[in-house]
């Protein structure tokens, strides 16, 4: 075999992750949709154009596409979160993971769906972890690094005194994570009539919770970020 003859593995490996993708796409839409029912490995290979075999071969089944996908809505917010730049000012960097989860939720509606609904169908890799009806999924959620991230950025405002310091920083995270998270699916449900009412309320409720957790050398700093 010559050189020429090789088979190009980066090309190979580039269209299994493209298919994988697009068979997490359909599958997610198929399931926010019709909920657990829906999820049917023939029709989602028909609807990304594939075969049952290559959803098999991807995820092994019905239960490891449903872990992936649970998975796969925690990595896009992951990559969401870790492309906003660590501000020497923790609240600024603080401020840029609230509006990423923002823009996360209104580019993968589907997958933010997922991340906590509770028609979330339970694979057993997840009951494997301990995660059930009397332990949802959503407990699960402070070993994502998403939500590391956000406890971070906290911990670090609490660290330079932007926040109290014997405030707790994982009851801080949670307080913003159920703010942002309510926020999102609000907006998604249609509750406000349009985007710009919808940033304008994302931007003030965030504001407020932020606001209400500052010291007053936090406070300072706020104001003075605001006017710069």
């Amino acid at each position: 075999m010559s050189l020429d003859d090789t088979p190009d593995t980066s090309t190979a490996d580039q269209r299994r992750n493209a298919q994988r993708a697009a068979l997490l796409d359909a599958a997610s839409e198929m399931l926010m949709r019709g909920g657990p029912d829906a999820i049917s490995l023939r029709k989602l290979a028909a609807r990304v154009g594939t075969s049952t075999m290559a959803v098999y071969t991807a995820f092994g089944g019905k239960e490891g596409l449903i872990t992936a996908l649970f998975e796969e809505a925690f990595d896009r917010l992951a990559d969401a979160q870790n492309a906003v730049p660590r501000s020497p000012e923790p609240l600024l960097w603080l401020e840029g993971l609230g509006r990423a989860y923002r823009q996360f939720t209104l580019a993968n509606p589907s997958y933010y769906a997922l991340m906590i609904s509770v028609t979330m169908p339970v694979s057993e890799a997840l009951r494997h972890e301990e995660l059930s009806i009397t332990n949802p999924p959503a407990r699960g959620i402070s070993r994502y690094p998403s939500y590391q991230n956000l406890f971070d950025a906290v911990e670090a405002c609490v660290a330079d005194g932007s926040f109290a310091p014997d405030g707790d920083p994982m009851m801080i995270a949670d307080a913003f994570w159920a703010t942002v998270h309510g926020l999102c699916s609000l907006e998604l449900a249609g509750f406000y009539p349009s985007a710009e009412i919808a940033q304008a309320r994302f931007s003030f409720t965030c504001f407020a919770v932020m606001r209400g957790l500052l010291t007053e050398k936090g406070l300072a700093k706020l104001q003075a970020l605001a006017g710069a």
